[in-house]
């Protein structure tokens, strides 16, 4: 095999997939509930199982555009809500259960069974929750050649979606104690640069040879291209606890790509962030994770540093004119009044200074989506 084809989609459409949480609706602890959900759920319905028994994973179908992409979501969600109450269950999504103390029950897939032998004890404590969004590309080319203009603006990302500061019921310090714990694991993490879609693929097949991994799937970066959608993958972020929140991180991320992808075709520069050595790429990404919004951002080779907020707000305002274009505009706004106040992260840490329960927060996770879902429901 000399060669991976990429089987371009609908340039710049959109999709998404969210990991959510499954819970005992009395205690609010993870249960492990996919295997039941799977065998009451139909065909067809755009839900899928996870490495881990007490997620499920929904999964959008191809969209036109953000709007076409957000009600799509809310049907896929107001179903699922149903489903599972009908099974006992509740479900509510962050980038952790702020107090799960127990490992994780692995859904016996081979895929996931095989992942589970290589990691060890890691897989034992694997119980994250992603966010992830898949741009339609043009051209394998063109992925890669993105994946290296967007690869900057991943602690961005993750700065504004954190939204996992508890781990096994302790206050982390972490804005994002997911992608924190993620990074240390192999196949996890920065992407590397390539030049081309075949030098990509010519990687791909020799780490195969190797035994690094099967598909393109079992490569779990932060950002990755998917040959078999014809999209990129942006895989950095935490799991949003409303619809809302990840649509405006979909948004954010569709007027960026084309904005990027703008400035690439015309030859312009705008406002870019720019690649910096790895160590450099590399405390950014520990800097988003440790403090989220509050994080200072390495942009330059000089080691210059800004505060994330004040990037956020350079970024949205480079990429108006394309929101514009794309009728996100709204979505950008929502993101801008969230550097006033704050992600999920913030929220949870709130309820928890309140009441002194983190079963309080998970509870607090639980209504921001039900409200949402009912709202929906009645529109």
């Amino acid at each position: 095999m000399t060669g991976i084809e990429f089987n371009r989609s609908p340039q710049f459409s959109l999709g998404m997939e969210i990991e959510l949480q499954l819970l005992n609706p009395n205690t609010l602890q993870l249960v492990d509930g996919i295997l039941p959900l799977l065998a009451e759920d139909g065909e067809n319905s755009f839900i899928q199982p996870e490495f881990n028994q007490a997620s499920v994973e929904i999964f959008s179908p191809v969209c036109g555009n953000i709007h076409e992409l957000e009600t799509s979501i809310l049907a896929i969600l107001s179903r699922l809500k149903t489903k599972c109450q009908n099974l006992g269950m509740n479900i509510c999504t962050a980038g952790t259960h702020p107090f799960c103390h127990r490992f994780t029950t692995v859904t016996p897939i081979p895929r996931y069974i095989a992942q589970q032998t290589a990691s060890g004890y890691l897989a034992d404590m694997m119980m994250t929750f992603a966010l992830h969004i898949h741009v339609g590309m043009p051209s394998g080319d063109a992925a890669i050649d993105m994946m290296a203009r967007l690869k900057p603006y991943l602690p961005i990302l993750l700065a504004l979606s954190a939204s996992s500061p508890f781990w096994w019921g302790h206050d982390t310090a972490f804005a994002s104690y997911r992608h924190c714990f993620l990074s240390s694991m192999r196949t996890y993490g920065m992407p590397p640069r390539f030049k081309s879609w075949q030098d990509f693929a010519d990687f791909f097949i020799t780490a195969r040879h190797a035994g690094m991994w099967e598909i393109i799937r079992d490569i779990h970066w932060d950002l990755r291209p998917q040959p078999d959608l014809g999209t990129l993958e942006v895989r950095v972020m935490d799991a949003q606890p409303t619809v809302k929140e990840s649509i405006m991180l979909a948004a954010f991320v569709h007027c960026l790509i084309l904005y990027l992808y703008d400035c690439r075709e015309r030859k312009e520069t705008g406002f870019l962030l720019t690649p910096l050595p790895w160590l450099m790429e590399k405390e950014n990404f520990f800097r988003a994770s440790r403090w989220g919004l509050d994080a200072h951002y390495i942009e330059d080779h000089q080691g210059n540093s800004r505060p994330i907020r004040d990037i956020v707000q350079d970024i949205i305002n480079a990429i108006a004119m394309t929101a514009d274009i794309l009728e996100e505009k709204w979505y950008l706004n929502l993101l801008a009044q969230r550097l006033e106040t704050g992600p999920s992260y913030i929220r949870q840490r709130q309820v928890f200074k309140s009441t002194g329960s983190l079963k309080a927060v998970v509870a607090s996770l639980v209504r921001e989506l039900e409200e949402e879902l009912t709202s929906f429901s009645k529109a």
